[in-house]
């Protein structure tokens, strides 16, 4: 960590301690690449390992638009997070540099526990990755984020919209309105162009067309370094794996209740489950189907 308490420091390469936590099998490993209008894009990558101190390789084995955004711009963000207390988490800013559809990596995340007894499924691409900068291994302070989820419960219910619109759909105002769920943000680090993406459970859904996050609690460094008007990404999902991606502005703090909260505005959802990922808000307007024609 830097001298001001709170501040992620960010080296050139992977610790030796980063490289072996991000090989372990059961983790959550968020993938932030950028869509071509300029917005952050976050996905859950099952796959995935630091193959050095200087390069990180994961695995695909169903399409969607994080595949397609790697392509077009090579600049990303990853964070990696255990799934067993005391919890913490690695970030790594870095550029997209070929893909595999054979070799000693594919043969490893096929062979891995979740894998190998997949009958229709494989790992059909490995897409590597060059490390540009990374965090050394970070806690995530549990006493933090059970300090936000109370001031949630305090204060939250204050900033609700009123809005005659539900853009969440029932699933996803679950998903976002559990107060231990899994859940992500990402921004454009306006200094390099690069994602940066952290956790965040504490931030919660006020209702089905607002996300906040209560600023004095876990990662608050973190969470005041994004900047206000920025559009942002969050991820959010169930221990059983159900899960949304949502993009909106990030219009800055509001006070509510006597708690400061950061606030963002939902302005698109995406269903990032297979069968068929893609865009489920704002509802996608189609032409009826011609059944009669005629002169």
């Amino acid at each position: 960590m830097s001298k001001k308490k709170g501040i992620a420091q960010w080296s050139p390469e992977l610790s030796d301690e980063a490289v072996e936590f991000t090989c372990v099998e059961l983790k959550l490993a968020i993938i932030a690449t950028i869509d071509p209008r300029g917005w952050p894009h976050l996905t859950l990558i099952t796959y995935n390992k630091a193959a050095s101190k200087n390069q990180l390789v994961w695995g695909q084995f169903t399409e969607g638009l994080s595949k397609k955004y790697v392509h077009e711009n090579p600049k990303q963000g990853a964070v990696f997070m255990n799934i067993d207390m005391p919890f913490k988490f690695v970030q790594v800013k870095a550029d997209f540099s070929h893909t595999k559809t054979e070799g000693e990596d594919l043969v490893y995340f096929n062979k891995l526990q979740l894998m190998r007894y997949m009958t229709y499924v494989n790992i059909k691409q490995a897409y590597y990755e060059k490390i540009v900068s990374a965090t050394q291994v970070r806690p995530l302070p549990i006493g933090g984020v059970a300090k936000g989820i109370v001031k949630d419960l305090i204060g939250k219910g204050g900033l609700k919209t009123k809005l005659p619109e539900k853009r969440l759909n029932v699933i996803g105002f679950k998903i976002f309105k559990g107060s231990i769920n899994p859940k992500f943000i990402g921004y454009i680090d306006p200094s390099d162009g690069y994602p940066i993406v952290f956790p965040c459970i504490q931030l919660q859904a006020v209702d089905n067309n607002r996300l906040v996050f209560p600023v004095g609690s876990a990662l608050k460094e973190d969470l005041l370094q994004i900047p206000v008007d920025s559009k942002v990404a969050v991820y959010g999902t169930t221990f059983d794996l159900a899960n949304q991606h949502v993009n909106g502005t990030f219009t800055g703090f509001q006070k509510s209740r006597g708690i400061k909260f950061g606030v963002i505005e939902i302005e698109e959802i995406y269903n990032s489950c297979p069968p068929l990922p893609g865009v489920i808000y704002p509802e996608i307007q189609t032409r009826p189907k011609v059944t009669n024609f005629h002169l």
